[in-house]
């Protein structure tokens, strides 16, 4: 099975002291963390509604719209999660050659590859809902899908996801079913 992650508000919703320790935590110190620290500390919006501007409010989470660093930031604290989707033994990767593949990660798209469904996609649902207990992360399990190769009757009880037996697509690809019918899909 392919599932494609869609992150909810992905530079939203991340939560900024979630942010500071993952950065603490690979040694991204000194200057640097300071810098980004001065970027995040006490960020605040206002919203102007019917050309009045209301209230001044705290932001506690995301990162800064347009700021360069905001994908990096995201995705350096997003790597605390893809670890734990690596490491976990419940969750079984696909083989190709000598290797086994879980994921593949482009900014806040997600694709992973998974065996053994039924307990794979418990364990990756129960491992995604504790790292946004911590980081404030959310599946938009609206815009998320699954790409199957069995019997779609038992697998609706197992994942939240929609279901796709075609084709998705993924970063403007259309992935197949069948590698023959990739030229004719893209």
């Amino acid at each position: 099975m392919i599932i494609a992650i869609n992150s909810e508000k992905a530079f939203d919703k991340i939560w900024h002291s979630f942010m500071i320790k993952t950065l603490n935590k690979i040694n991204i110190g000194g200057k640097y963390l300071n810098i980004i620290k001065a970027i995040n500390d006490n960020p605040s919006a206002n919203i102007i509604l019917n050309g009045e501007k209301l209230k001044t409010f705290p932001l506690r989470s995301g990162t800064r719209q347009g700021c360069p660093l905001s994908p990096l930031l995201f995705n350096i604290t997003l790597e605390v999660l893809v670890s734990a989707i690596r490491q976990e033994k419940e969750i079984k990767g696909i083989q190709i050659g000598n290797g086994k593949f879980k994921l593949s990660l482009f900014v806040d798209d997600m694709i992973l590859y998974i065996e053994n469904l039924k307990d794979s996609t418990r364990t990756l649902l129960e491992t995604v809902s504790k790292y946004g207990k911590f980081s404030g992360y959310k599946i938009n399990v609206q815009k998320s899908i699954a790409f199957l190769y069995c019997n779609n009757d038992l697998l609706e009880i197992i994942i939240p996801f929609a279901i796709a037996t075609k084709r998705i697509k993924h970063l403007g690809i259309n992935l197949t079913r069948h590698v023959k019918d990739l030229y004719d899909e893209n």
